[in-house]
């Protein structure tokens, strides 16, 4: 071949109008490049890009992701200074879609409101520096703050329609069921003699999060463990199932009186199956919650007491938890004695809940305008209390914040929560959306669950807490007649 026509072609290949060609021609050349010479990077790249594509073609991917991801804690790479959750990386994308979106056209995100009140909430935890000790874990929970705020902000924006969160509903139902079913199986596993523990996470998880059962309740008769699942805390999966309960309990009569008999049998089946996952938990604050949710839920619908079906049903539930508690090998009235021990300081728990509850309001009273900083309460409590216990933290979310931001951190964190209660519980679906009023109730009953059980745990900024609060507002957007923030 002559060099001239060569030549020509290469002109024509690499000029403006063929430059497409040019651009696929190189790139299939750098990607066999990087298959021969870094396959398993080359291959992570690819399913990155990929990922990141479906993600943008389907944004209700990211809702639903989120939702199966939200209790999970076990799953995570340490990187020293950083523990990187599943999560996160959907939140990336979920950032770098939304900054897209804003150059295309700016405009406050959704629910400015709410927006506002966390970037205050995450800005009083900045200014609690001044008597912290570590400055560091400030900002780490900081971080996590703006965390919440992203994760909050993901939901809201991408459940665009009523379906959208109906949808997203039902998956939070089904993930919740499948949380509680790995529960009971891991508690079986103690008794049947197989260990259901993601041993293979240790070499890259974080150490100081436990990957196998709970922790035991001390006893006379001995140590009971507690089943905790996908989470590290058994009370942590209390009011996680406490608030999945309580908005499928609300959705369940909805459906049976529609005539969804088989939604209503299913969800039926995911109450007893989380019931009994509950009692394994022994979680107290747990059980208050899921008491809290469910009174809610017959505040406002209380011709349901009357039915014979709920209490036939009820106790059904009452003999799967004593028949499964007994197949482990567990005290099934062991929540009951715990409950009737709640007031006796001779138990190291209740001690131990008291003191740190007293300790935190003594903080409160001696830093009230700064706090001791964000995650700056054990390493008061450790010298002055304990110094075993420099983790400690006050069991108690809204006195984590008076305690460690001071009065504005605390009235903040509380400014927060009211909006969203306010946002749910204002809303008002016109009278012939039935599926909005039993919504309403259930994801009010949800939040009010979350707020009774960090009442007596903190977990407050848990991925879960944050989806369900977004639920709750998107309910408020696409249900509220007539919508107030949907424009915002």
């Amino acid at each position: 071949m002559s060099p001239v026509p060569v030549a020509a072609s290469l002109r024509r290949w690499a000029s403006p109008t063929g430059w497409p060609e040019f651009v696929v021609g190189a790139g299939v050349l750098l990607l066999i490049a990087a298959v021969t010479f870094a396959p398993l990077p080359t291959l992570i790249a690819a399913f990155a890009a990929a990922s990141v594509w479906a993600l943008v073609r389907w944004p209700f991917a990211l809702p639903a992701l989120l939702i199966v991801l939200m209790g999970n804690v076990k799953v995570n790479a340490y990187l020293g200074f950083f523990t990187l959750f599943p999560e996160y990386l959907l939140l990336i994308v979920a950032c770098g879609m939304g900054l897209v979106a804003w150059w295309a056209r700016p405009s406050w995100p959704p629910e400015r409101r709410a927006t506002i009140l966390m970037l205050v909430w995450v800005f009083t935890g900045l200014l609690s520096l001044p008597f912290a000790v570590s400055g560091a874990r400030v900002l780490a929970r900081v971080v996590l703050n703006g965390v919440s705020l992203v994760t909050f902000l993901t939901m809201v924006t991408t459940l665009r329609t009523r379906k959208d969160l109906w949808r997203a509903v039902t998956f939070w139902e089904v993930t919740a069921t499948l949380y509680a079913v790995f529960g009971i199986v891991q508690m079986i596993g103690l008794v049947a003699g197989f260990d259901t523990s993601l041993h293979f996470l240790k070499g890259i998880a974080n150490p100081d999060i436990y990957q196998g059962v709970g922790a035991p309740v001390r006893r006379r008769i001995g140590d009971v463990f507690r089943a905790n699942s996908m989470f590290n805390d058994p009370n942590i999966l209390g009011g996680f199932l406490a608030a999945a309960m309580t908005a499928m309990l609300a959705l369940r009569f909805h459906h049976a009186e529609t005539g969804h008999r088989r939604r209503a049998a299913l969800e039926t089946a995911g109450l007893v199956i989380m019931s009994v996952c509950l009692l394994l938990t022994q979680s107290r604050s747990g059980a208050l919650a899921l008491i809290a949710g469910a009174g809610v839920v017959f505040a406002h619908r209380p011709g349901l007491l009357r039915r014979p079906a709920l209490w036939i049903a009820v106790g059904v539930i009452v003999v799967a938890m004593a028949g499964v508690s007994i197949l482990v090998q567990a005290d099934p009235m062991l929540l009951l004695t715990r409950f009737a021990g709640t007031v006796d300081t001779n138990d190291s728990s209740n001690r131990v809940h008291l003191d740190v509850l007293v300790y935190g309001l003594e903080l409160l009273k001696r830093y009230p305008f700064f706090g001791v900083g964000l995650g700056n309460y054990g390493l008061y409590y450790g010298p002055e209390r304990n110094p075993y216990f420099t983790n400690m933290m006050t069991h108690c979310a809204p006195l984590t914040y008076f305690a460690e931001s001071g009065i504005p951190g605390g009235i903040a964190f509380c400014a927060v929560w009211a909006h969203v209660v306010r946002r749910v519980a204002g809303t008002r679906p016109a009278a012939p959306n039935t599926e909005g009023q039993a919504l309403r109730v259930g994801l009010l009953a949800a939040v009010v669950a979350l707020l009774v059980a960090n009442l007596f745990y903190d977990y407050i900024l848990r991925t879960f807490v944050w989806v369900i609060a977004a639920l709750a507002v998107s309910l408020a957007r696409h249900h509220d007649t007539p919508p107030r923030e949907v424009a915002a």
